[in-house]
């Protein structure tokens, strides 16, 4: 648009300008010619943008009409007109060098035409050395520009592909998880219509299935539930807490339970200090860590121990949770975090993919190691909130 104005606007007026100056001044010998040309290279600025297939050929019948306005007028300010032209110029070529090139054409086109009607001595010597010089200043501008806006529209391009990637990897994922969700919900229901339709062409007393039936209903509302609160958007507002008192109300919820099937929790934090403040949603914090120590006894068959350690690295708050379970194989490692990816046999694959999402959507990481029969680490990093000065307490709810 600013080179349009230019083009456009400031220089046909830039031209009636030095019209009027060279006829006021006395400058030019034949006022006729110059309105000529003058006006010639008008037109050919506004056929150059009708005519683009002509490029080349309005573009010399421009300079040629330049000249010919220049020598006419007799005025060293038509100087401007030749840079305005040749920064148009400057945009159709490709490299500093050519540019270079192009701007000490014009100047010595212009040196020439100049010395017509200007005397030669130190002063118009040194003008020249101004022009030339400032060519390049000119030329070197218009390159970074150039370049610039090339870098630009690159990085345009670039995030374009990267939300078009984005969108197609989001529908592949909602594909995935609507049939994982289809497939899920279809097995209890292929179940409770077998019964039904049995018991029906049978005259069967479904009374002693009753039980079977209520528990894939469950299945499938825990399904829905669980699906639910991983697809809908996170709307919490965080506050700041101790990411110690959130371990704390975890264990008070899960240590009974562990210590029921003969397991023990051990709480370490020796790195631990006042000021280990996150801001994020409790309940939703809690219910990761207890999902985690719940995945963690149900992989320990022998009385084991769940170690719980908290420590501070950087500006992150860094919680492991280590069991000394039966591990997870090398080929199930990378899928745990998939939606509907479950070795249990009445698991609905979708706890630790909400767990990933409620850690992600704090604005930190959660990782897995695991040797097999020996164990697994799951490591979450929370960034620390360094601007609070005080946390909600919530270790004696």
């Amino acid at each position: 648009m600013f080179f349009r104005l230019m083009y456009h606007i400031v220089l046909p007026v830039y031209v009636v300008f030095v019209i009027f100056a060279s006829v006021s001044l006395g400058k030019t010998q034949n006022a006729f010619f110059m309105i000529v040309f003058g006006l010639l290279f008008i037109a050919s600025i506004f056929l150059e943008r009708m005519y683009t297939h002509l490029f080349l050929f309005i573009a010399s019948g421009e300079i040629i009409s330049l000249l010919l306005f220049h020598y006419t007028s007799q005025l060293n300010w038509c100087y401007s007109i030749y840079i305005i032209l040749l920064s148009k110029f400057l945009f159709q070529v490709k490299g500093a060098v050519k540019g270079i090139f192009l701007g000490f054409g014009f100047m010595v086109i212009y040196t020439v035409i100049r010395a017509t009607y200007s005397p030669v001595n130190s002063y118009s010597i040194f003008g020249v050395g101004s022009d030339f010089l400032t060519s390049i200043a000119v030329v070197l501008i218009i390159q970074y520009i150039i370049e610039m806006e090339a870098k630009k529209n690159t990085l345009i391009e670039e995030k374009k592909r990267e939300e078009l990637l984005y969108k197609e990897e989001k529908m592949k994922l909602i594909a995935e998880m609507a049939a994982g969700l289809a497939h899920e919900i279809r097995n209890p229901l292929t179940i409770i219509q077998g019964f039904l339709q049995h018991s029906k062409e049978d005259h069967y007393n479904i009374q002693p299935w009753y039980d079977l039936i209520f528990s894939e209903v469950n299945r499938m509302n825990k399904l829905t539930v669980e699906f639910l609160q991983f697809s809908k958007p996170d709307v919490s507002q965080y506050q700041v807490y101790s990411i110690h008192d959130c371990l704390k109300r975890v264990i008070s919820l899960t240590k009974s339970e562990a210590q029921s099937v003969g397991h023990q929790i051990v709480y370490t934090h020796t790195e631990y200090n006042p000021d280990l403040l996150v801001k994020m949603d409790f309940n939703k914090m809690v219910q990761v860590f207890v999902n985690l120590i719940n995945n963690a006894i149900q992989s320990m068959v022998e009385s084991g121990h769940i170690t719980i350690r908290l420590l501070k690295v950087g500006n992150l708050a860094v919680c492991e949770v280590c069991d000394t379970g039966v591990g997870i194989e090398d080929a199930d490692l990378k899928k745990i975090f998939n939606p509907f990816f479950t070795t249990k046999a009445e698991g609905t694959g979708l706890g630790l993919s909400i767990c990933q999402k409620i850690v992600q959507d704090h604005g930190g990481t959660i990782e897995v190691s695991s040797t097999p029969k020996y164990g697994s680490i799951f490591t979450i990093c929370l960034p620390l909130d360094t601007g609070a000065s005080h946390a909600l307490d919530f270790s004696n709810d």
